[in-house]
């Protein structure tokens, strides 16, 4: 009965691994582990104590970008373009008004607040991570 148990356990983990690198492919673009803290009292995140700043992290596959949404609601975005993801100018950046993501490549538009696409010619929205506030003054970000 224990071997049974453990057989569906290993399979319920391994199917929900695969997960992860699902969404990677559909947009084809390349997994990356993603698991960082970020200090909302740190000089650089002080935006992000703020409801509509944001900033950029290191990381994932082009970078990431964190938006501060709502009374400890944060969201994060990879910063890699959906349309032609193979294109190395695909780099999605906060435009002047801080309320979209435009791709410099292809001029797609993506909404900050959700990551979906508001004009394209890409069709998918952005790829995004979790984003949750896991100590006082401390965000955890991760896939």
């Amino acid at each position: 009965m224990k071997s049974v148990k453990w057989m569906l356990f290993a399979m319920m983990f391994w199917a929900s691994s695969c997960k992860k690198d699902k969404l990677n492919d559909q947009l084809g673009i390349p997994y990356f582990k993603v698991d960082q803290y970020v200090l909302l009292s740190s000089p650089q995140h002080l935006q992000l104590n703020a409801v509509g700043g944001w900033t950029y992290l290191n990381g994932g596959s082009r970078g990431i970008v964190l938006y501060h949404r709502g009374f400890e609601d944060y969201v994060a975005f990879d910063r890699h373009c959906t349309w032609q993801t193979s294109e190395t100018c695909g780099l999605v950046s906060v435009d002047s008004t801080g309320v979209f993501l435009n791709c410099a490549c292809c001029t797609s538009k993506f909404s900050l607040i959700d990551g979906s696409t508001m004009n394209g010619p890409a069709i998918n929205g952005l790829l995004q991570y979790n984003a949750q506030i896991s100590a006082p003054g401390t965000l955890h970000v991760w896939n």
